[in-house]
């Protein structure tokens, strides 16, 4: 999924303090390559496996679908910068915070997608309201199988894998532990891609391999471009692109997609992704500045909330086959401009009122944090 990001707070340490001036400019062409991501995954939606489950009926086969068709590696391009974000973020900041910034990112523009599927499902009477409230509300929380209740848009499992992965990081902050982050990546890389190629039961359990590895990769990715190689390191990111590798595989495999895919094909774009990401946010590569790349960056995350049950409406409500690329062009100006309103509204001009409730909402937690300072 498109991960929300903010800015990279700088590490801590002396040696890293020149490399951590300029946030900003550090991320320009990450956020450049989330936007890209998004819309290789809504190409994927919305030109092939739309088409392929019924949930697009107003135009068949496109002769881009085969291509189309590999559109899915936008995910893992999102879980690549989801790692490499989010071990930055935690650096230098408490539990508390870092779990109330997590939030502010991430739920305010999820409710706000939650309501836009529900809406569309009603009003396309695909749910009646009754049958549809307890949903609504448990899809709420982002874990709706907590409640029993299966997700609205099937998009939303990757949000799952992204709550986990913060629970760990939040885990190892609280604990007061950050630096151990820096050994436990690449052992925990190393660890998941056994599980991943010699136990796939055990892989499938949450923070235990398949696509975490992605996530594990992202990380040794920024300590690398922050602190250097070491031999620990090295074998942690070689573990994480083969697990990568096996994991998209498999899931194209589960997921019907790998009739219509290349396994050399996958294995290649994959390693490009990791060399990619990693060549991105090299300092000289990453101090490029690129107007505009901060709201296009923020774009992503409501787009990929709003692009499926929304964009799939339109599309058969619109779209007719003689005039099929306009009428694709149009949906998706409209969903471009719902994720525009989406962040300038809800997240953009929200952010102190967001800000303010999950402090208080973590403030139990940065109670305990106070009281652990002042006991030690």
């Amino acid at each position: 999924m498109p991960m929300p990001t903010d800015h990279v707070a700088p590490l801590v340490t002396r040696r890293d303090a020149r490399r951590a001036a300029a946030p900003r400019s550090r991320l320009a062409l990450l956020d450049i390559l989330r936007l890209a991501a998004a819309l290789s995954v809504v190409a994927y939606h919305w030109l092939f496996w739309g088409v392929e489950h019924g949930a697009i009926h107003s135009f068949g086969v496109t002769p881009v679908s085969w291509l189309a068709a590999y559109g899915f590696l936008g995910v893992q391009l999102f879980f690549l910068i989801s790692g490499f974000v989010i071990f930055l973020s935690a650096s230098g900041r408490e539990a508390s915070a870092f779990a109330a910034g997590r939030a502010t990112r991430l739920y305010p523009a999820f409710w706000a997608g939650v309501t836009l599927t529900s809406a569309t499902l009603l009003l396309t009477a695909r749910a009646a309201p009754l049958e549809l409230l307890p949903k609504f509300l448990a899809n709420l929380t982002m874990a709706p199988a907590v409640f029993r209740q299966p997700q609205l848009d099937g998009v939303y499992w990757t949000l799952t894998l992204e709550l986990q992965f913060y629970a760990l990081v939040f885990l190892f902050l609280l604990f007061r532990r950050r630096r151990w982050l820096e050994t436990f990546f690449p052992l925990w890389a190393i660890g998941m891609l056994g599980t991943t190629l010699f136990v796939p039961g055990v892989a499938a359990l949450p923070l235990c391999g398949d696509l975490f590895t992605l996530f594990a990769g992202g990380a040794l990715i920024a300590m690398i471009s922050r602190t250097g190689w070491t031999v620990l390191r090295a074998a942690g990111l070689l573990a994480s692109v083969v697990g990568g590798v096996v994991a998209t595989i498999r899931h194209a495999d589960e997921s019907g997609d790998g009739a219509a895919t290349d396994p050399i094909a996958l294995v290649v774009v994959v390693v490009l992704l990791f060399a990619l990401v990693f060549v991105l946010t090299q300092p000289r590569v990453a101090a490029l500045p690129i107007p505009g790349s901060r709201f296009l960056g923020a774009l992503t995350y409501p787009l990929y909330l709003s692009h499926a049950v929304f964009g799939y409406a339109l599309l058969n409500r619109w779209v007719d086959p003689g005039a099929l690329w306009l009428g694709i062009a149009a949906a998706l100006a409209v969903v471009l401009v719902v994720a525009a309103v989406i962040h300038l509204v809800v997240e953009r001009a929200g952010a102190p009122f967001w800000r303010g409730l999950f402090r208080v909402v973590f403030s139990p937690v940065a109670r305990l944090e106070e009281r652990s300072r002042r006991s030690s």
